[in-house]
């Protein structure tokens, strides 16, 4: 599609997050916005008051505000059948439901998507994202929900509605981008986790390179628009967290494992809409199992391996990345850095890498 084309997709969209604060995108801005679980109930400031209005003005798009309360009342809507119509038919398409994943627990989490399924039907929204981590208790007093969305961002990516985690309104914007420029790529958010663990020391052989291990529980499984890649459903990193008090000890809070196509080409974006500016650089997906030892099982259930083109650029991941863009980025499948400059170009972002 061409810029002009997109921008024109664009105008008039509506992006819904489901929160209970008043801050706007408080864990993914960058440092000098104050980005971090720490601002999540802190008072809202310029950046806040702002970033709605700037949203419209540069790409006509409306961010929309709904609350738990909300979500739960849908929740509690559900038809029992229904939910156990969907969560019957993850069970059927998953590759593998791990053990200690009961059929009890897919439902609940099907319970969720159709409860976020009337909300976007409400708010004529055209893509979402929940804060899920906050609502679940962590940096919020009382836990609010007890489930979690990947298995709901996995059905939602079928229908190419862009959607994320942690109310991370720029990742969502990204992806909504790459969803126009791509005509229908599914755009995959994650925290950069080069320095969580001791990468090194698990690998299965020769050191791949400049890599970014970028992972979240929740994935889409088409990352080329129309295509099913294989996913696993299992527990999620959750599980066991002790502040994450509404989750049942015999309750297994879901997740997915995907499995990526490697050897392939990507593009790492971020818009940050505040600043008018765009990261774009590219790289290669590769194969994380092969890789690493224990891969899946590490912190979050989806991990993507990049090893980035430009050494250079490579070394910007992740302090310096974290700083100037926030935590999280998102990967497409494809070379998009010609798409993202001219559109960047028609809509006045200055393009960074």
């Amino acid at each position: 599609m061409t810029p002009e084309g997109v921008l024109e997709e664009l105008r008039g969209l509506k992006l819904l997050t489901i929160q209970d604060y008043d801050k706007i995108n408080p864990l993914d801005r960058a440092v000098d916005h104050g980005g971090s679980w720490s601002r999540v109930n802190a008072p809202i400031d310029e950046y806040d008051r702002n970033y709605p209005q700037r949203l419209k003005e540069y790409l006509g798009i409306d961010l929309l505000i709904a609350n738990s309360d909300e979500l739960n009342q849908e929740i509690g809507k559900v038809s029992e059948e229904k939910a156990e119509e969907i969560a019957d038919i993850w069970i059927d398409e998953a590759k593998e439901v791990r053990r200690g994943v009961t059929r009890e627990d897919v439902i609940r989490a099907a319970g969720l998507y159709l409860a976020l399924k009337k909300l976007i039907e409400r708010y004529n929204a055209d893509a979402i994202t929940m804060a899920s981590w906050h609502l679940a208790g962590h940096s919020n007093k009382e836990p609010v929900t007890n489930v979690m969305p990947p298995l709901s961002w996995m059905e939602l990516s079928k229908e190419h509605i862009p959607c994320s985690c942690e109310s991370l309104i720029d990742c969502l914007v990204t992806q909504t981008i790459g969803a126009c420029l791509t005509e229908g790529h599914a755009g995959f958010v994650g925290d950069i986790l080069n320095d969580w663990v001791d990468w090194p020391s698990r690998l299965r052989g020769a050191d791949p390179g400049d890599v970014v291990i970028v992972g979240h529980c929740g994935a889409p499984i088409t990352p080329h628009g129309d295509d099913r890649i294989p996913y696993t459903i299992r527990d999620h990193v959750i599980s066991g967290a002790d502040w994450a008090k509404l989750f049942e000890p015999e309750e297994t809070v879901t997740a997915t494992t995907v499995d990526w196509p490697s050897d392939e080409v990507c593009s790492i974006v971020k818009f940050d809409v505040y600043r008018k500016k765009v990261f774009v650089c590219t790289g290669t997906v590769l194969d994380g199992d092969a890789l690493y030892e224990s891969f899946s099982d590490t912190v979050c259930r989806n991990k993507m391996v990049v090893r980035i083109d430009d050494p250079e650029v490579y070394h910007a991941f992740p302090n310096k990345f974290r700083r100037d863009w926030g935590i999280h980025p998102v990967v497409f499948y494809g070379d998009l850095r010609e798409e993202i400059r001219s559109f960047a170009e028609l809509i006045g972002f200055d393009v960074m890498a």
